[in-house]
Parts: C-alpha cells; structure tokens; sequence
C-alpha cells in the first residue's frame, strides 16, 4: 500500500507543482521554486540532466510571460520606440544566460542550485525594504543608461537561473529613477517576456527540452496563472510573499542536504 501511495505522491507532484507555480508567478513570483525541485526529481528519475531541467522549467514558465505581455499591450503601446534599448538590453542579457546555462555541466550546476536558490529567497524578503531605499538613493532623479546596462546583468541572471529575477528587475527600476508603479509592471513584463524568451528559445534550438515534460508543465501553469489573475486582489501580498520566501529557504536548504549527502 505505501509503494502505491509513494508512487502516486511521485506522480502527482510535478503536476501540482506547475498549475500552483503558475499561481505564485501571477500573484507574487517565486514559481520556480516550486516547479524546478519537482522537475529535477521528475527528469533525474527519468536519467535527465540538471541543465535540461532548468531548460525546460524556463521554456514551460514562458507562455504565462507572453500572456502578462498581452494583457499589458495597451500600455507598453504608449512608449513606442522607448523600448527597444531597454528590450534589445534584456535580450542580449537573456541569450548570454541561456549559453552560460547550456555550457554548464549538470554537477556543477547542481553544487550552484542551492546557492542560487537562496539568493532568489533573500531577493524576495529584501524587495520591499530594498525599493523603498533605492528609491530614495535615485532623489527622483532617471538614469537611462544606467537602466539599460543594469538590464542586461539582470537578465543574465534572469535567462541562466530566472527565479526572484522580477525582482531584481524591480530593485533596478528603484536605482535607476523608475518609481510609478504602472509603468514598472509594465517594463517588468517586457523585460521578462524577452530575456526568458531568448533563452527559451535557444534551448529548444539546443535539443535540450524534455517535452514529454514541458508540454503538460506549461498547460497546467497557464491554468494556474488564470486562476491567480482571479484572485491575486483579495490575496495578501505581504503575507503571499513571506510564504514564497520561506518556499525558496526550505527549496535550497533540501538542495543544500542533498549535495551534502551526496558529497560529505
């Protein structure tokens, strides 16, 4: 009876994890942290690569990016060509992410994980401290040129690892002069859409997609992601956000246990 049951748990949790990652992303982000642990035991189970695992969970979370983009079209529309620096940055940003991810072996990457994990939790706990004093170390001032440049180390980041990158991406806006909240959401969607897109689409180029995963990740996280554009208003953010926090502490501390116990 345990064995069926463990089998089943084995079986539902990659599912689960991607319909409640496209939750989180909606809501508050932090996605990643839920389905990229249950795609590594998913693929390692099914002798897939650590790398391919993180390949695929970019290209499974991009079609919730492509549609926050079109729901944000009427207002991206009013910058025009505004864009394009801020867009080409996180392009280039995002491909050199997706090479740096592709030309990493699966060990290293596994030995990176936890750190990169817990980063990605600090991020989230930081965020609201962290803007409000960047937002004060700008004095009102915008620096452009500085938001590009700053865009592109972000989105290496962001196309190599991606989780707790909108944030990074809203720590930069603060810095660099961005405060109305509208137009920050909207730069964010952008930014995101393109430096996952890139990547995301090396991957597939690459061979390194396991679609027999990715196709039913990406169904069931755009779902996740409709019904959290549903009630994200009657959720508390502060309280969403301290839970996907404490999701990516104890995310890392497993992948922290599991490189100790693999190598003492």
């Amino acid at each position: 009876m345990i064995p069926v049951l463990l089998h089943l748990l084995r079986a539902c949790w990659l599912p689960a994890a991607s319909f409640f990652a496209g939750v989180l992303n909606t809501i508050a982000g932090g996605g990643s942290f839920l389905s990229l642990p249950a795609l590594i035991a998913s693929t390692t189970a099914a002798g897939v690569g650590a790398v391919t695992a993180q390949a695929t969970n970019t290209v499974a979370l991009w079609p919730g990016q492509l549609t926050s983009l079109v729901a944000f079209r009427q207002q991206l529309r009013s910058y025009g060509w505004k864009l394009a620096p801020l867009g080409l940055a996180s392009g280039v940003g995002g491909w050199v992410g997706g090479y740096l991810l592709l030309h990493t072996g699966n060990k290293r990457f596994r030995e990176l994980l936890p750190w990169l994990l817990l980063f990605a939790a600090v991020m989230f706990v930081l965020s609201f401290p962290l803007g409000r004093w960047l937002a004060a170390l700008s004095e009102g001032r915008r620096y452009n040129t500085a938001l590009v440049i700053g865009m592109v180390a972000v989105s290496v980041y962001v196309g190599y690892f991606g989780a707790g990158g909108g944030f990074l991406a809203m720590a930069l806006f603060g810095i660099c002069g961005v405060h109305d909240i509208h137009e920050m959401n909207a730069l964010k969607v952008l930014t995101a859409a393109v430096s996952i897109g890139i990547p995301a689409v090396s991957f597939m180029l690459a061979g390194r997609v396991e679609w027999r995963f990715c196709l039913v990740m990406a169904i069931l996280a755009a779902a996740g992601g409709y019904l959290g554009a549903h009630f994200s208003r009657k959720v508390n953010q502060r309280a969403m956000r301290w839970t996907v926090a404490a999701i990516g502490f104890v995310t890392a501390g497993y992948f922290f246990l599991q490189n100790y116990l693999q190598h003492p």
